[in-house]
């Protein structure tokens, strides 16, 4: 749960961007990040105490990636739709939830692992689904929706 309340965080403040890299990022991070991703959009670079956070688009998937002063991906954090789910997942979730419908995705990688952070929704709730890469499902979140009148 809070590595879910951490990524909404990073994606509600990726809000605001700016095509810039500053000059004091590392070398070895710039080099790292230009071999990874060809055109990224939108780019924003912060620096921290021990790592670089660079936040931009690609593909129109919003993508933050944090690395180490060696240039090594530390953590990846990526913002997307349903349509860019992986089939086998998306229609697992739909199998297993099929009066719900998928509002949107945070993919987190880190040390080896991938998760998917699924937000859906039905008339009543908000609800936050797992799954790993081999698309085993857990919901970890349901919030009511508030009442329209």
């Amino acid at each position: 749960m809070k590595t879910l309340i951490f990524a909404m965080m990073l994606f509600l403040g990726s809000t605001v961007v700016s095509a810039s890299a500053p000059p004091d990022v590392n070398e070895k991070v710039l080099n790292a990040f230009h071999k990874t991703f060809k055109d990224p959009k939108e780019v924003n670079w912060h620096e921290y105490d021990d790592f670089y956070e660079v936040s931009f688009k690609q593909d129109e998937i919003k993508t933050r990636v944090r690395y180490d002063n060696d240039g090594n991906v530390l953590v990846t954090l990526r913002y997307y739709f349903e349509s860019q789910l992986p089939p086998y997942i998306r229609s697992s979730i739909m199998m297993k939830y099929p009066k719900r419908s998928i509002y949107g995705v945070t993919e987190i990688f880190s040390e080896n692992t991938l998760y998917y952070y699924v937000t859906m929704e039905d008339a009543k709730h908000w609800y936050t689904v797992r799954s790993n890469s081999s698309g085993e499902l857990e919901q970890t979140e349901k919030f009511n929706k508030a009442p329209t009148n």
